[in-house]
């Protein structure tokens, strides 16, 4: 925000007004009843003008300041802690509080750069940038949208990409023979951009409040209620309205009679339903009610299958895979897939442009409420239709 240029023009509108202002006191063709409530309304009009251009300057000079202190603080490192941002780095946190303080009216931020802060570069105020928050707790509710491939466009229009269904085929040639041809098989498949978004708000007091980190808490909930219907679509959309999900797009591989009855000899069965190369990349999904049952399953000489991450953040593993829960996966009825196993990243994430923070004082103005609103436009869909298969009940 160009806070030069708006302290300018509310000072330029301003003077306009004061030159009205004398016309109206010099008008001798004005009662004097008439000539008050003109100079009444100008009046306020030229100290609301008064009051937008100071606080212009007063943040731009504070805009200023910091900009300054991270220019000299460039490169200290504090104790005991990570380096600050370096000098061309984006400052996450800096930006949102900007926002959260009104100095900027918005940020965009690419989903693919999102990090953490640290206490060091965040300060007391906020102890991790507001859009990192908001990325990990999407990241958090469902692993699934850090794994798949993002494609990030420019604008929203309906994109055509090409969806692969089947592969050539190899065969050997003859001395001066022909070469058969074999291309494949390819359809496409259009990936519109779908809006999700939700309003927090806080009132003011907390936002000033520097002992308490309301962006950390409004960045989980926002980031939580957006994460919850996003990978709702992009799992199990069906297309109409919404994307298309991974779990929708995966055909039927090996079937159970229930989650109770699926045993090892399942799973084995459908981690080679699929080739190879995609298994080099694999995960199985499931609900979190279904991991329990899976949990007792055992090979052939007594060995549980599963297998619980002896590291933090690295995942429990079945037959050596990496197994994610999501709430999206059903459990029973007819048909019904109740786990799949593929190469998550053989499905597309578009995005368009990147998620976006917006600060409004003027939403909650009446109950001094000021709102944050969080928006990601974008869909989904698989690519290739050979890279993920499903486990179905009858029941």
């Amino acid at each position: 925000m160009d806070f030069a240029a708006t302290a300018k023009a509310a000072l330029e509108k301003r003077a306009n007004l004061v030159t009205d202002l004398r016309s109206v006191e010099a008008d001798g063709s004005l009662s004097d009843a008439e000539k008050r409530e003109r100079v009444e309304r100008i009046d306020a009009d030229l100290r609301a003008l008064e009051v937008e251009a100071r606080e212009a300057v007063e943040r731009g000079e504070r805009e200023a300041e910091v900009r300054s202190l991270a220019a000299r603080a460039g490169g200290l490192v504090v104790p005991g802690g990570a380096p600050e941002a370096r000098q061309g780095e984006r400052d996450e946190a800096a930006e949102l509080r900007a926002v959260a303080r009104g100095e900027l009216p918005g940020v965009d931020f690419d989903l693919r750069t999102a990090t953490s802060g640290t206490a060091a570069n965040a300060g007391n105020t906020f102890s991790t940038s507001f859009v990192a928050q908001v990325i990990e707790a999407m990241r958090v509710r469902s692993e699934f949208f850090s794994k798949a491939r993002t494609l990030t466009t420019g604008s929203g229009e309906t994109l055509e990409y090409p969806v692969k269904n089947g592969r050539p085929s190899a065969a050997q040639v003859a001395e001066n023979s022909a070469y058969s041809k074999s291309d494949g098989s390819w359809s496409k498949t259009n990936i519109g951009a779908y809006k999700y978004g939700v309003i927090v708000e806080a009132t003011q007091e907390i936002v000033d409040d520097s002992q308490l980190d309301i962006l950390g808490i409004l960045a989980e909930d926002a980031g939580e209620a957006v994460a919850d219907k996003v990978m709702a679509d992009l799992l199990v959309g069906n297309g109409s309205g919404k994307p298309f999900g991974w779990i929708t797009r995966a055909t039927g591989a090996v079937n159970a009679a229930n989650m109770a009855g699926v045993t090892t000899d399942n799973l084995i069965d459908l981690q080679h339903s699929i080739l190879k190369p995609y298994r080099r990349n694999a995960v199985f999904m499931t609900s979190d009610t279904a991991i329990q049952g899976l949990r007792k399953l055992k090979d052939t000489t007594g060995n549980y299958i599963w297998q619980p991450a002896l590291t933090a953040g690295a995942p429990d593993t079945i037959l050596g895979t990496p197994i994610m829960t999501d709430p999206n996966v059903v459990t029973s009825g007819a048909g019904a897939k109740v786990l799949v196993y593929g190469d998550p990243s053989k499905y597309l994430i578009r995005q368009v442009k990147s998620l976006r923070v917006v600060r409004s004082d003027e939403y909650g103005f009446d109950r001094d409420v000021v709102a944050f609103k969080v928006t990601w436009r974008g869909a989904g869909d698989l690519f290739d239709l050979a890279s993920v298969k499903a486990l179905t009940v009858t029941a």
